[in-house]
């Protein structure tokens, strides 16, 4: 065999093994990563995209966690240090003490549920007050720190009291205790809070009463008063004692308020409410 055949073979041999190679290493590892460096680009787009869309809610769900922060912090519960019922009375005592007027109530212990790491202490309430203490004193129950739950609420109106914003109530109170130390200490102190946006319209007080308040504050009572003079803005009455009294748009009557002035036609209006009854009563100047 001659040297160039030789040579040429060696060359052909050697250019095989480079092409094999070539093909072989695109073949089996470069295709191998391609694939695998798609599939990693499309989970990072996939991932991409979930935290792009994070950040388009960012700041509306960042003032939300803000509220709710917020939220925690002003109105953190804890539960009673023990299933003593004492403890449940001291409670509704410092309640109760809380608004101007109290209401009357009886405390009665019922029971103490166990659970795991937490009991329920069972009461039932009773008893009567007006209804605006008493819708007060169920709302410092449910929003004040240490947690309650009231079931069962009735209410009836007072029928053997004069006041027609008494009410009879009874309910039923859930008190929760820790068995076990999931919460900080209470301490001797605790904070009690008010909702000021829970309503207290009395929705059982009658519209028309059947008799009409007493003028416990002795206020001019124009039904029976005389309109003896006026300027631009006052007006004089000799009321029904005989006196001379002096009122100004707005102010205070019996069963009412003075509603407006008329100068021109001398006259004044009032607007009264006769115990559910809206009257108007105009007076005119006695010349």
């Amino acid at each position: 065999m001659s040297y160039a055949i030789r040579n040429t073979l060696i060359l052909l041999v050697t250019l095989l093994l480079i092409v094999g190679t070539g093909v072989s290493y695109s073949k089996f590892f470069l295709e191998a990563k391609v694939e695998r460096l798609e599939s990693n680009l499309t989970a990072k787009q996939t991932d991409f995209n979930s935290k792009q869309d994070i950040n388009a809610q960012f700041t509306e769900l960042n003032t939300r966690y803000e509220a709710a922060l917020e939220v925690i912090s002003n109105y953190d519960k804890v539960l009673f240090t023990s299933n003593k019922p004492d403890d449940v009375y001291d409670f509704l005592n410092q309640v109760n003490g809380e608004g101007g007027f109290q209401i009357n109530f009886d405390y009665i212990y019922e029971d103490s549920l166990p659970n795991n790491e937490y009991g329920i202490i069972q009461s039932s309430i009773a008893g009567f007050g007006r209804y605006k203490e008493l819708t007060d004193f169920v709302n410092r129950i449910e929003h004040s720190q240490l947690l309650n739950k009231v079931n069962g609420l009735n209410i009836s109106p007072a029928r053997q009291e004069e006041d027609l914003r008494m009410v009879n109530f009874s309910f039923n109170l859930d008190s929760y205790y820790q068995k076990t130390s999931l919460f900080d200490s209470l301490g001797a102190t605790y904070s009690v809070v008010l909702d000021e946006n829970i309503s207290t319209y009395n929705p059982i007080y009658p519209l028309i009463q059947p008799s009409i308040e007493a003028n416990l504050d002795n206020l001019t009572d124009v039904r029976s008063s005389r309109l003896i003079g006026m300027t631009e803005n006052r007006i004089f009455l000799r009321n029904q004692s005989g006196r001379i009294v002096s009122l100004k748009q707005g102010d205070r009557v019996y069963l009412g308020r003075l509603s407006s002035i008329d100068l021109e036609n001398s006259t004044a209006i009032f607007n009264l409410d006769l115990g559910g009854i809206a009257e108007v009563v105009t007076l005119e100047v006695v010349r």
